[in-house]
């Protein structure tokens, strides 16, 4: 980190490299003299989007519009951070809610996108850098290489990533960030974790065991399985390999791209090993690659890895990091950073917990409270098997309590409850 003071400006873009990230020190004392300093110069300008391209090391998307506002309606520079955000709020171009934009004395973090990715970037100052270091290590991290590292835990990382079953039968954890994308919502990422194995026995771990699997919640024809891309690797270890480096420069050559977005890819690789490598190339051979696998960087330590696939001209790099928990114990703030950046798009929010699932009983009330919204106060008739009933009535029964009566099949009537649908008679003779 540098000795004198300034800020930093962190650019999170597909286009930008093979870590997908520019990074620029900036020389000014906080982010809200950086600004005013910028919209100064902006109402002097014939081009008001020059001020901040030579510092920010080029175009930024959308960054330029509160630029050109300045100079169109003549503000004043900002003297405090709620003035500022103020001037942002109004002015800046960003695609999203409000929520988009977060600002504080010593950050501005941002989340737009160009209709094709996601991008964000972030000013932060040294307070921020020196202090949560577990946040922001990641995004200062200019080089496109891990450094080495072996070290006694424990590492606990700062949220539980999903687990990658079934688990190995040695000891500590792989982590695995996967920087990818295959839409246009290309941000975060994902972060889940190989229990029971580091590292060095990964690739004899991948051979030995068949990914878990399930059907999808939302289709029958797709799985909720492995991420393609753990499948994929799978598939590319040959018999006998000890180190994943051979088979992740196999996965470079792959049209990894064009399978995903153009097949049922759950079903590949989701059986034996020794079957994989042919399910993935026989769907492969359909597609050309967009990407150059000769621009593709590898780099396997004893207990780190990082891979950066070259997607295709347009969209850049994409990245993969693997590492275990000896690995996160030697570098538990970079480690920490990674998991994050993978599980969120704001390094200094960390993105809500996901709601327990609902159980059985929870989603029956849910649904007994959603058909009777707005009817809970009204008169229901008490249920009797000699009374007729038609859908939508109300009834009141001595057992199940209030319902409401779903659909009518001759002399049944189906009504919800607050316990579940239930079927009851209606008009049989007295």
């Amino acid at each position: 980190m540098s000795e004198a003071p300034g800020i930093w400006f962190v650019y999170r873009s597909h286009y930008e490299g093979p870590l997908s990230r520019r990074v620029r020190r900036l020389d000014a004392p906080s982010i809200l003299a950086w600004f005013s300093e910028k919209m100064s110069d902006a109402k002097k300008a014939e081009d008001p989007q020059s001020v901040y391209e030579a510092e920010l090391g080029g175009y930024v998307y959308g960054f330029g519009t509160v630029f050109e506002a300045v100079k169109e309606h003549g503000l004043l520079a900002p003297k405090s951070t709620a003035e500022l955000e103020t001037i942002l709020r109004k002015h800046l171009y960003v695609e999203g809610d409000a929520g988009h934009l977060r600002i504080d004395a010593h950050s501005l973090r941002v989340l737009t996108d160009d209709d094709e990715v996601e991008l964000a970037y972030f000013f932060f100052d040294d307070e921020v850098a020196r202090t949560q270091p577990e946040r922001v290590s990641f995004l200062l991290h200019e080089e496109p290489k891990l450094p080495e590292g072996d070290a006694d835990g424990p590492f606990t990382p700062p949220f539980e990533p999903e687990p990658v079953l079934p688990r190995g039968e040695g000891e500590g954890t792989t982590y695995v960030c996967l920087l990818t994308s295959y839409d246009g919502d290309s941000i975060p990422g994902c972060a889940v974790a190989i229990p029971g194995v580091r590292l060095p026995d990964l690739a004899s771990h991948l051979r030995t065991v068949v990914p878990a699997k399930k059907p999808a919640s939302w289709s029958k024809e797709w799985l909720d399985t492995w991420p393609v891309e753990l499948r994929l690797l799978r598939a590319m270890i040959e018999p006998g390999q000890i180190s994943i480096a051979p088979a992740l420069a196999k996965c470079a050559a792959y049209p990894l791209r064009e399978v995903v977005t153009e097949t049922n890819h759950t079903l590949l690789g989701v059986g034996a090993h020794q079957n994989a490598e042919g399910e993935f190339s026989k769907v492969g051979t359909a597609f050309e690659g967009t990407g150059d696998p000769e621009k593709a960087l590898v780099q396997v330590g004893k207990h780190a890895a990082l891979f950066c696939p070259h997607t295709s001209s347009a969209f850049g790099y994409e990245q993969w990091i693997l590492f275990d928990d000896r690995w996160a114990a030697a570098h538990p703030a970079l480690a920490a950073s990674m998991l994050r950046y993978a599980n969120g798009w704001d390094p200094l929010r960390d993105p809500a917990p996901p709601k327990p699932a609902e159980t059985a009983a929870e989603q029956k009330e849910r649904a007994w409270k959603e058909a009777l919204a707005g009817r809970m106060d009204e008169k229901a008739a008490p249920y009797r098997t000699t009374a007729r009933f038609a859908p939508g009535d109300l009834v009141d029964h001595t057992k199940f309590g209030r319902g409401l009566v779903r659909r009518v099949d001759g002399a049944k009537i189906e009504v919800i409850f607050k316990d579940g649908a239930r079927l009851l008679a209606h008009a049989m003779p007295g």
